[in-house]
């Protein structure tokens, strides 16, 4: 295995499951230092979210990824400018597909689209882009679609799980 090559998390370790990162999670290494690696993980059910952790080269797999030239000199470029330290935890997702939820907040981005403090939806994803999730929220009474949007984590609470 070598810097730029993406490998799989084969075994679930307790010091990288507190940390948000679980076994089949995969990573492109950034780093090799002996037989530990540094690994950029990302969150399969955030996209966008991404954490560096090292670990020992027993616990890695190769995931076969090829990549244009073009990314891995982006990659490169990443790498070479990121304060790692500063990026050491996933969050752990509660949101499910199909779960029930209620908006929490009003905020101008959701009223434009006529969702409003109070208004309940479906999640319609598997997974966040950049912690926010897809839902349509629905009038109550009719079911009448109000909206599609994505909304933050922090702006919604689950009142029934799927």
């Amino acid at each position: 295995m070598k810097v730029l090559e993406d490998v799989k998390l084969n075994e679930e370790i307790d010091e990288l499951a507190q940390r948000g990162i679980h076994k089949d999670y995969t990573g492109t290494i950034a780093k090799i230092d002996g037989d530990i690696y540094t690994v950029w993980f990302f969150n399969p059910k955030n996209y966008g979210e991404f954490a560096f952790a090292k670990v020992n080269k027993k616990y890695l797999t190769p995931d076969k990824i090829v990549y244009h030239n073009r990314l891995l000199l982006e990659m490169e470029e990443f790498l070479a400018n990121v304060k790692m330290e500063k990026y050491t935890h996933l969050t752990e997702c509660d949101v499910k597909e199909y779960d029930a939820v209620e908006l929490i907040v009003d905020k101008p981005k959701y009223a434009i689209e006529g969702v409003h403090k109070g208004d309940r939806g479906c999640v319609i994803s598997t997974y966040a882009i950049d912690n926010h999730w897809e839902i349509i929220f629905s009038e109550r009474g009719t079911g009448k679609d109000i909206a599609q949007i994505g909304v933050a984590r922090e702006d919604f609470k689950i009142i029934d799980k799927f």
